[in-house]
């Protein structure tokens, strides 16, 4: 591997979430091997080095907090939006676990 790929990689693994109110959601993402894209205090993006075409994505507005999730098998994004942290945080956990998931 070359200097500045490896030089990437480190700087995509060792990123410090700005929001820390997505903190656990950043571990399951970083567990999985899934890293950031962007990373800012009112947006965040998380994809896998391969599959940069799905991606989890939360924008934190004034009021709502939106949320972008890939359709399995497919290239649509699905959008909603919620009013507080926990409730985005446990939605993005639960669709990450099912996007993840291997087919039965």
């Amino acid at each position: 591997m070359n200097t500045l790929m490896q030089s990437y990689q480190n700087n995509i693994i060792e990123q410090t979430l700005q929001n820390k109110g997505f903190l656990l959601l950043d571990e399951m993402f970083k567990n999985n091997s899934w890293y950031l894209i962007k990373n800012d205090m009112n947006w965040i993006s998380y994809t896998k080095q391969g599959d940069e075409t799905s991606f989890f994505e939360i924008k934190v507005g004034p009021s709502r907090i939106y949320v972008s999730i890939p359709v399995k098998n497919s290239t649509i994004q699905y959008k909603t939006s919620f009013d507080n942290y926990f409730n985005a945080s446990e939605y993005v956990e639960q669709r990450f676990k099912d996007f993840i998931q291997p087919p039965l």
